[in-house]
């Protein structure tokens, strides 16, 4: 599953303010939200709930926050590059200057996993975290993680 098939540009924030950790979660919880009290609300309480099992920082300076929430009736990504690192608990020691939240139906189990999983090997890649660091706009932000998504599917799978 291609990560273009849920994330729009208004998805996407740069240089955005965090002072720590929780900050972040918060600011994530309302791009996945916009003007929707009720599930911004239910979206960071589970993004917490999820984020008190362990870390979602991945290492190399990215962080991965997750969960599955009953309020959405289909997922929901957003991806924040923050003005400011901050620290993330990640096993690598690595503040985190980018993080893809990933919101997923609670009903919904059907490719949450393999989902996410996918996301970590895009987020593994060298040149697009230094391409998201390096990006101007939201839009540029937006055509490089559909490139790399297709490369990382592989050729028979990018149209998927």
């Amino acid at each position: 599953m291609n990560i273009a098939t849920f994330l729009r540009t208004e998805d996407i924030a740069l240089d955005l303010s965090a002072v720590n950790k929780q900050a972040a979660i918060e600011a994530a919880s309302e791009l996945l939200c916009p003007g929707e009290d009720a599930c911004r609300k239910a979206v960071l309480q589970a993004l917490l709930a999820r984020e008190q099992l362990g870390s979602t920082g991945l290492g190399r300076g990215v962080a991965l926050p997750h969960a599955r929430s009953n309020t959405l009736a289909a997922p929901r990504i957003a991806l924040m590059r923050l003005e400011q690192p901050v620290d993330f608990g990640a096993a690598d020691g690595d503040p985190v200057d980018l993080v893809l939240a990933v919101i997923w139906p609670a009903e919904a189990m059907d490719d949450f996993l393999s989902t996410l999983s996918k996301f970590c090997k895009m987020l593994r890649e060298p040149r697009l975290l230094q391409g998201l660091r390096d990006v101007a706009t939201p839009e540029e932000a937006s055509e490089l993680l559909r490139l790399t998504a297709e490369q990382t599917a592989g050729p028979d799978k990018a149209r998927a």
